[in-house]
């Protein structure tokens, strides 16, 4: 890493292969700011504007176009040049009306993927933790780091927990209001967002639990194939049909 502006960059021969950077063009590679997602599984938005898009051809002019508010992740505009977009995030780029979710992929591990303007109001989050708080209300903590409040009328009789861990929400983007919830269980489909068989999306056949998540196992049937995947690497997108657009390829 190189220490240029207090560690602000990479370089590039250094970067993930997902970021499918062109090695010899330029010596450095935005360093992603602190945020929802790992810095090894996330595309800065510079790089996504400049790299992957080809909206601009240089830093500067990509700096500058966020810097004016162009662009929307999830919803909300952002200006830093370095923010962090992962899994399921949704980028808008709403004066020209384009839009694209953030995929996995077994190719090149992350894919921006085009969808329409009404699918774009939404999102999937899968409950990473769930926790009880102050006053017997539940705190869900989701994989792009936000957590949402369940507000419990009850503590003895808590009716509105309904959720478990691995669960998936579809959300409204920014509000964060609950559209509808996805369970974790066999018959829904999946796609694998981490390993060796990243981007395959099928039906869950198995759930099988061992004592902790890396011991435990899904097995996914794709077209007539079956794939076992380890637990935390499932992410459900649907139930008979997946609710978000997929590329044809998957």
């Amino acid at each position: 890493m190189a220490r240029h502006g207090g560690k602000k960059t990479l370089k590039r021969f250094n970067t993930p292969k997902y970021m499918q950077l062109k090695r010899k063009h330029g010596t450095f590679f935005v360093n992603p700011s602190p945020g929802p997602h790992t810095k090894r599984f996330s595309l800065t938005l510079l790089h996504i504007i400049r790299d992957h898009l080809k909206i601009v051809d240089n830093y500067r002019e990509a700096k500058k176009l966020i810097g004016l508010g162009y662009f929307k992740v999830d919803g909300r505009t952002i200006k830093d040049k370095a923010f962090p977009l992962g899994l399921m995030d949704v980028l808008s780029i709403e004066k020209i009306n384009t839009h694209y979710r953030i995929l996995p992929d077994s190719h090149h591990g992350l894919i921006l993927h085009e969808i329409s303007a009404e699918e774009s109001i939404y999102k999937l989050c899968r409950i990473d933790e769930k926790t009880t708080i102050k006053g017997g209300h539940i705190q869900l903590n989701l994989h792009d780091g936000r957590n949402i409040l369940i507000t419990v009328k009850d503590p003895k009789n808590p009716k509105e927990d309904i959720y478990k861990r691995m669960d998936v929400l579809k959300i409204s983007v920014p509000e964060q209001e609950i559209l509808k919830v996805y369970r974790f269980k066999e018959g829904n489909l999946a796609i694998i967002m981490s390993g060796k068989n990243i981007g395959q999306v099928g039906k869950i056949i198995n759930i099988l639990k061992r004592f902790g998540p890396k011991a435990s196992t899904v097995s996914i049937q794709h077209d007539s194939d079956h794939t076992e995947t380890l637990y935390d690497y499932t992410f459900i997108i649907g139930e008979e049909q997946a609710e978000i657009n997929l590329p044809s390829i998957i």
